[in-house]
């Protein structure tokens, strides 16, 4: 019969939350701050015991990959659970990896603070001492000689106790002395390590797959290395590994200050403004706020929708400008005043995690927000472009080429390619062409099909008040098989602009362009004359040069960042990842190293064929005028679509009907617990409804 001990370690195995806090056996911890507590598991920690339970449950193994902003406590919950699965199973192996010495001394202490304060009636017997981490903690009862020679005679065998051990090794310990078998691997602060491959080649086949446990818990340290390997084949699904990734906003217990009177009055007036998409109110607020534009994004897109959704009782605790007044202290205090080094260490999503020192050109925010919105997508229509006489589009028509040298022109028409699905086609399709719509074509060129050289990409968009991403094709093919493959896409999509890059090889696709495709149609930059003023010239294409580059990536940022490009294929949002600045004297381009799961080098193919059709958007005729004059005309006619107090910004006309009623902290809790009174739902207020309802809602 089941002992009562027996069935609360059984209660114990099944629930780490009940093992670290339960009222009969709690778990004490040393804390930094203070003398030894009993553990009490933060919101944070408690989130993790969920997905630990979980895994434990249905797989009868546990396989975490974990991403996360610093201190937020996640190391010391899994030395909790190595603890639990040494002290209660039998037979368990445990080895705790740690980067350096000190990291591994207090992982130690650790241990022993959980082994010391455990009652005695459950604590399993210990062999030896373990002065130091570089000796086990093994949990085997001593055997004595009696014992022994009774068992020589024939007697019953000796009971060594639970036979469990805890090592710990950092990067300079031999890992043959880790032991054979291992049924519990965490490996803490992994990103750091310089042995990264060798611990996953010697180290990870020694647990079984499908049992025991693997646990990388660790703060990400740029891209490149195994461990961002790891992660992105994790997040892709292609591994055993489950991605968490916790960001430092989750961590209220850290992350958060008390923000004082004048932020709490100013931040619903800001966020009244921004209901009612009053550009004037949400300048005057931010300034009276001291928001910066980064951190009105953060704001509206993540503190603001994470605070809607939370209880009453957590609204009246943590204010949205809490994490504010948190940010900006730990970025002077912790991270020696730069924004960057606060979005590696304390990351709001985990791409952000992975940028280390480069300095990122586009927002991250819509990059995680664009790839949340892909995974939700069906995926794109694969195939080729295929004339009616037959011939693929990416063959070159050597009637064409002929025709070149004597400047006859064979050019294409709509109708004259039609698409076949293919299930390994090179051209991607996600929005087939629509009557009426005008395209832009954007294209880069590369030099060849080795593996060294670049990819030649095209990109199409369908124009409007967004520029939204319809067709997408990217091979390592010949300069002029390119350029072919864009003259078809082109005629496919209502005689779309096309806007070559015409550096170098691009230059022999241009040469295909002037013969084949209306030279109407085809993008002419502007060059700069003897007083220095650039206008339009017979120039076709576009050519990259330092000053050209630095302003068509410049208008591409703005664009971006406010939302008005709507990208639909992976390697375009994942070159978007990389692109970055790294130092204030060079020019933006792709960082240096290794993809990690194509193995590739990184390019910045995706991102130049990107830029560029920004670039010609803003400047190419859209029905009879360019988009830069059809914003001018609508500054000038005014309609007065922009009120901030009673006041027009534009012409300054008055409507007193507007103006704005004052709002204070207390007159707005009792409109929302007046509201929630009568729907009946704790959860529901005012600004939650708006969130839930517009643009600000979560994506």
């Amino acid at each position: 019969m089941e002992t009562r001990a027996e069935r609360f370690k059984q209660d114990c195995l099944s629930d780490i939350d009940f093992f670290a806090s339960n009222p009969v056996a709690p778990l004490f911890i040393a804390p930094e701050d203070g003398p030894i507590a009993k553990v009490e598991l933060r919101r944070v920690q408690k989130r993790i015991a969920h997905i630990v339970n979980r895994q434990w449950y249905t797989k009868g193994c546990l396989r975490i990959i974990l991403c996360k902003a610093r201190r937020i406590g996640s190391t010391t919950f899994f030395c909790m659970d190595a603890f639990r699965q040494a002290a209660l199973k039998p037979n368990t192996n445990v080895v705790i990896g740690a980067q350096l010495d000190d990291m591994a001394e207090r992982i130690h202490e650790r241990n022993h603070i959980f082994y010391a304060n455990y009652p005695p009636s459950l604590r399993p017997e210990r062999a030896g001492r373990s002065r130091s981490f570089k000796e086990p903690m093994d949990f085997r009862r001593h055997v004595t000689e009696e014992e022994l020679m009774a068992w020589e005679r024939g007697g019953p065998k000796p009971d060594h106790g639970l036979n469990s051990s805890i090592s710990i090794f950092t990067e300079r310990t031999p890992l043959a002395r880790t032991g054979a078998t291992i049924q519990y691997l965490l490996l803490s602060e992994f990103a750091k390590y310089r042995n990264q491959s060798t611990i996953i080649k010697e180290m990870f086949p020694t647990v079984r797959r499908g049992t025991g446990a693997i646990v990388i818990d660790t703060t990400a340290e740029g891209r490149g290395d195994s461990y961002s390997r790891l992660w992105e084949e994790a997040v892709a699904g292609r591994s055993e590994f489950e991605p968490v990734f916790v960001s430092w906003l989750d961590d209220d217990q850290q992350c958060h200050q008390v923000p004082e009177a004048y932020q709490v009055e100013q931040f619903y007036h800001w966020m009244a403004c921004v209901q009612r998409e009053d550009a004037g109110g949400i300048e005057k607020y931010s300034n009276n706020l001291n928001l910066n534009e980064d951190e009105s994004l953060l704001l509206r897109d993540f503190i603001v929708p994470r605070w809607a959704k939370s209880s009453m009782e957590e609204q009246d605790r943590l204010h949205p400008m809490g994490w504010i007044c948190w940010r900006r202290w730990a970025i002077q205090d912790r991270c020696d005043g730069k924004v960057q080094i606060f979005r590696n260490q304390y990351p709001t999503h985990w791409r952000e995690a992975f940028l280390s020192s480069a300095i990122t050109i586009f927002d991250m925010g819509q990059i995680a927000a664009q790839s949340d919105r892909i995974s939700t997508e069906k995926p794109p229509e694969r195939g080729e472009l295929i004339e009616i006489s037959g011939r693929r589009a990416l063959d070159v028509d050597q009637q064409a080429m002929m025709a070149q040298v004597s400047h006859t022109r064979m050019q294409v028409n709509s109708g004259m390619f039609s698409f076949v699905k293919e299930s390994f086609g090179p051209l991607r399709i996600y929005e087939h062409p629509v009557a009426g719509e005008e395209y832009i074509i954007s294209s880069d060129y590369a030099e060849g099909v080795s593996d060294n050289c670049d990819y030649n990409t095209i990109h199409v968009y369908r124009r409007g008040d967004k520029l939204e991403q319809v067709a997408h094709f990217r091979e390592k093919c010949y300069p002029e098989e390119c350029a072919s493959e864009a003259l078809a896409l082109g005629a496919y999509y209502n005689m779309a602009w096309q806007i070559p890059e015409v550096n170098s090889c691009g230059a022999a696709a241009l040469a295909l362009f002037r013969t084949c495709y209306p030279v109407h149609r085809i993008f002419r930059r502007k060059v700069a004359d003897n007083a220095r003023k650039f206008s339009p010239s017979d120039l076709m294409g576009w050519k990259m040069t330092g000053r050209s580059k630095a302003e068509a990536v410049g208008g591409a940022t703005t664009y971006w960042k406010q939302g008005l490009c709507i990208i639909r294929n992976k390697n375009t949002l994942r070159e978007l990842e990389v692109f970055v600045k790294k130092s204030s004297r060079m020019l933006p381009e792709a960082m240096e190293g290794t993809d990690p799961i194509t193995g590739e080098r990184y390019h910045d193919d995706e991102v130049t064929a990107f830029v560029l059709a920004i670039f010609a958007n803003r400047q190419l005729p859209f029905k009879g005028r360019s988009v830069v004059e059809r914003e001018s005309k609508e500054k000038r006619e005014c309609a007065h679509p922009v009120i901030a107090g009673a006041k027009c910004l534009k012409c300054r006309k008055e409507f007193p009907e507007a103006k704005e009623e004052p709002l204070t902290f207390e007159a707005l809790r009792k409109m929302v617990k007046a509201r929630n009174s009568q729907a009946g739902n704790r959860r529901e207020s005012a600004i939650a409804n708006f969130w839930t309802g517009g643009w600000g809602a979560i994506r």
